[in-house]
């Protein structure tokens, strides 16, 4: 399948009608308001679609937004179906823009937004990317990149210097539809005293691309932490000599490229809380400069990767030093990736453990006779930092996934949003099914209901995103009297063949578990999960060329689970669950069966279970009533909830 670009800009300096607007980026509080246009700010869109599947991508020439303003514009576009995780807004951070986070009011206490303003803001960004979607065709992908240090400063420690300079073309027939580009330089060349908007050097680049090669032109702020041009607050002059540099360097790789394979998007998105110790940022939260919700402290936000093929789009709430991650990033081999700096948030600086400072300084004027110390000061902590280190880190990790079952609708029914959550980001699904369910079909021979459950099961495994399918075909509902043995050396064969890094199966903790074929699944899922790694467990196996493999973590159900620690939010999920549950038409039917049996026994009527059953109404109401009750819980629209088995106390004695 062929993956679509489509592209759009438009300008996003402040109308006049909307009134006074303050200019944002360096004076907090007490901030002058905007005065006139040096060169305006643009907001420019790619839209990305591959099937059924796309993604917006939105640059602002603005010094940032909060996320409670992004999921204004994420609701709105989810009505034109644009999935929430599916949207990444981020901001050039151009230090000569409207106040749009409530930093530089007229006075100090009071936030310098204008909501006309952001009014106007956010129907732009809709309008270009329903134009931008307007606009698709089919595009090939290439990367060039190089490196660009001269034009860094580092104030703290002058040789930590990341001058990653990359590259993206989206060609229609050698047309340029669209580009993407970073670099890692604070847009900061303005002056202090400066009062006209300007999309600083970002700006500036992006016209240039636009005007010598075509299309629109995004810029992403790469890794920015501690990172200042060598014309920091020199103004125009030295602002237009700066982005000619990197003009002429664009110019030099555009055509030193390499094609990007392109396979299905992926997208890896993780909400996160982080621990808000600033106490100059929790004051500007209580005295509603910051208007945004947080609880116990806690802010919530998010962090996400975005891979096309052989090219990774990492998405991060703030501006994370360089060596917070470039070892992380240096490891991908074979994968090109791009910092997208202050996207779907802006929460400030994010400073690696040994670069904290425990005495931080104020920001200072001037920095020639000393080293610059004071990011500390506009970083919202130093746990927010290796919260975010450890995000990103687990994005990149890639997992085997074995789902066990010993009923055709236990995995979808239990675990389906989770499977599909794990399939869609990129995780290797394996379903095993143990039974053949005869005994869940209503009124059919025997022959005829094996086939037709087989066939079900694989259409509802492979709508959870399943790359393949095992039944077992054990009888069903005898497991109590099948050779447990056996049983259990297949399971161990199975993981000792795939070397799933997770189990996804049935827990020993449930209580008041009538079904004997979920209580002997649980059992052998689980000890195979350790005997697998035993070398005197199933010696034949070795004959095979098979080896031992240590399964690391467990997420188990229960009918009545006496231990959850462990939930996955599904909200994106949910109707794949739905769908894969319909695909279930045999047992489905005997599950509805049974319990309108149940309810007759116990002189109820419940509609729902009455006539034309199942249906794909029914079952729909019947799955967002309960796993949004479970949602709840956990403050999402639907969840999925387990008890997860891990590496327990070894990760307290781990080192990074």
């Amino acid at each position: 399948m062929r993956l679509k670009c489509g592209a759009a800009k438009a300008k996003i300096n402040p109308p006049e009608e909307v009134g006074d607007t303050y200019i944002a980026g360096y004076l907090t509080m007490m901030a002058p308001k905007i005065k006139d246009i040096h060169d305006s700010l643009f907001a420019r869109v790619i839209v990305l679609s591959e099937g059924n599947n796309k993604i917006a991508l939105v640059s602002l020439e603005l010094i940032g937004l909060f996320a409670d303003v992004i999921e204004k514009v994420k609701d709105r576009l989810s009505a034109y179906g644009f999935p929430y995780k599916n949207v990444y807004i981020f901001s050039t951070h151009t230090h000569a823009g409207p106040d749009t986070m409530g930093l530089w009011g007229p006075i100090i206490g009071k936030s310098g937004i204008n909501k006309k303003y952001m009014i106007f803001l956010i129907d732009t960004i809709i309008q270009l990317v329903l134009e931008a979607e307007k606009k698709l065709e089919e595009v090939d992908v290439y990367f060039s990149k190089s490196e660009l240090p001269e034009l860094i400063e580092n104030y703290r420690i002058n040789a930590m210097v990341n001058g990653s300079l990359k590259f993206v073309k989206f060609l229609s027939n050698d047309k340029l539809i669209a580009s993407l580009w970073s670099y890692t330089a604070q847009p900061e060349i303005t002056t202090r005293e400066n009062l006209s908007i300007s999309g600083d050097y970002p700006g500036l680049v992006s016209r240039m691309i636009e005007e010598n090669y075509g299309g629109t032109s995004l810029f992403a702020l790469g890794l920015c932490g501690a990172q200042s041009p060598i014309y920091c607050e020199q103004g125009y002059d030295k602002m237009e000599i700066f982005a000619k540099e990197i003009f002429s360097k664009i110019k030099l790789i555009y055509d030193n490229h390499k094609k990007i394979n392109i396979s299905p998007i992926e997208i890896r998105f993780r909400k996160i809380k982080l621990k808000l110790e600033n106490p100059d940022f929790q004051l500007l939260y209580t005295l509603g400069i910051f208007d945004r919700e947080y609880e116990n402290e806690k802010i919530v936000s998010s962090v996400s990767k975005v891979r096309i093929g052989d090219l990774d789009l990492i998405n991060i709430p703030g501006e994370p030093f360089p060596d917070l991650l470039s070892d992380i990033l240096n490891k991908q081999k074979d994968i090109e990736t791009i910092i997208f700096s202050n996207s779907n948030d802006s929460l400030g600086y994010f400073i690696p453990l040994n670069r904290w400072s425990l005495k931080p300084q104020v920001w200072v004027d001037y920095i020639e006779n000393g080293k610059f110390i004071g990011h500390e000061t506009e970083s919202i902590g130093v746990e927010a930092g290796q919260i975010i280190r450890k995000t990103i880190k687990d994005l990149f990790i890639y997992k085997t996934v074995l789902a066990i079952g010993p009923h055709a609708d236990d995995l979808t029914i239990w675990a389906g949003g989770t499977l599909k959550k794990l399939s869609s980001e990129g995780n290797e699904l394996i379903c095993i099914r143990i039974t053949d369910d005869y005994a869940d079909c209503v009124g059919l021979t025997k022959e005829k209901g094996i086939k037709r459950n087989r066939k079900e099961v694989e259409k509802a495994y492979r709508t959870l995103g399943a790359k393949e399918i095992i039944h077992l075909d054990y009888p069903t509902d005898t497991l109590s009297t099948a050779d447990y043995h056996e049983l259990r050396g297949k399971l161990v064969r199975l993981m000792r063949k795939y070397k799933p890094n997770l189990v996804v199966s049935f827990d020993l903790n449930g209580t008041d578990e009538e079904n004997m074929d979920h209580i002997i699944t649980a059992r052998a899922v689980n000890e195979a999960c350790w005997q697998s790694s035993f070398d005197l467990f199933y010696t034949e196996h070795f004959e095979e060329g098979l080896e031992i493999h240590t399964v690391g973590e467990r997420y188990l159900f229960a009918r009545n689970p006496t231990v959850l620690n462990f939930y996955v939010d599904i909200s994106d999920y949910i109707e794949d669950k739905i769908n894969a549950i319909n695909h279930q038409k045999t047992v489905m039917e005997n599950w509805f069966h049974q319990n309108k049996l149940l309810a007759r026994a116990n002189n109820l009527y419940v509609e729902l279970l009455e006539e034309d059953v199942p249906n794909a109404i029914r079952v729909t109401l019947l799955v967002k009533l309960v796993y949004g009750e479970m949602g709840e819980k956990y403050g999402v629209k639907y969840a999925e909830e387990f008890n997860r088995i891990d590496a327990g106390m070894l990760k307290d004695l781990a080192e990074e």
